[in-house]
């Protein structure tokens, strides 16, 4: 009988590719999405697919018990881009805590928490930046307070998505090369990157596929959703490489939010996770296959500059 995950974030990037993944496997996965907007077009599309989206709001947890009901599976995440909580980096913080009380309520057997280290511990003390200490609480919170042992942690890095859905990577007026923009972030700073939509999605299943076998290794450990160490200098090398084009890598100044310079300030001065070694062993052991840079320059990027 297929087994019933929740998704909260479908329609983003996230909990949209992980949504839209499972329902590949409708032998063995039942897709219920959580949005606050059944009638968003994102969340008609997933209903076509053969989700069931049911309405609801991580920061209103009497909307969540009916949400997590019925569900074997769940994989939870929260946005800090989301226009409700941006200014409010610590709701994000309350929307996991929510969500893992409400999974614990109904009885979920394997809860995935995408998440991130705490800046203070890995920048020794220098930087602090809310959108990560907050997600990292909710870790504490669900291993030690709630002792919900039905987690699992998925650590997510850079996107290499944001080339394309946040416009970082353009080509030049002149048509005759292509600048690779982000703010803050200098060109020889080393980002753990991810292909959230070939991995993240495949990361998140194989821990569905292994957990009856495998929870007990599996509980409470942090696997690196990650592929590849880069830095945004040997991207545009890559990127060159690829399209043939001569490709500049420009510093913005700023991201227009303060949390988020600080985030991008923490990279620059650790990385995005200091002493990590990709590809994570834990996560090659589930069996996924892992897609890389290039291949995202060939399959996404090419065609969304029109070089295709």
């Amino acid at each position: 009988m297929a087994k019933r995950i929740l998704v909260t974030g479908a329609t983003g990037n996230q909990g949209g590719s992980v949504a839209k993944f499972l329902l590949e496997y409708p032998d063995k996965y039942k897709v219920r999405v959580l949005t606050r907007n059944p009638e968003s077009d994102a969340a008609k599309w997933l209903a076509q697919q053969g989700a069931e989206v049911v309405k609801g709001d991580l920061t209103d947890a009497s909307t969540l018990d009916a949400a997590f009901s019925d569900c074997w599976g769940a994989f939870v995440v929260t946005n800090f881009y989301d226009a409700t909580i941006k200014d409010d980096p610590a709701s994000e913080e309350q929307q996991g805590r929510n969500a893992a009380l409400a999974a614990q309520r109904a009885g979920v057997s394997c809860f995935i928490w995408s998440t991130l280290p705490s800046s203070v511990e890995i920048s020794k003390g220098e930087v602090c930046c809310e959108i990560y200490e907050g997600k990292h609480r909710v870790d504490g919170f669900i291993r030690d307070e709630i002792k919900f042992d039905a987690a699992v942690f998925v650590y997510t890095g850079n996107f290499y998505e944001n080339m394309v859905l946040r416009g970082h990577v353009v080509k030049t007026d002149d048509g005759k090369g292509i600048e690779f923009r982000q703010p803050v972030i200098q060109q020889d700073t080393t980002l753990h990157m991810v292909w959230v939509e070939k991995d993240l999605s495949g990361i998140t299943k194989a821990i569905f596929d292994n957990w009856d076998e495998r929870k007990e290794q599996l509980r409470y450990e942090h696997l690196c959703a990650m592929d590849a160490v880069h830095t945004p200098r040997e991207i545009c090398e890559v990127i060159q490489r690829v399209t043939g084009l001569p490709t500049k890598y420009v510093v913005l100044p700023t991201t227009g939010n303060a949390q988020r310079d600080i985030m991008f300030t923490l990279y620059n001065k650790t990385g995005t996770y200091p002493g990590v070694v990709l590809p994570d062993q834990k996560v090659l052991d589930l069996g996924v296959q892992l897609h890389g840079l290039e291949q995202f320059v060939k399959e996404r990027l090419v065609p969304h500059l029109g070089l295709g």
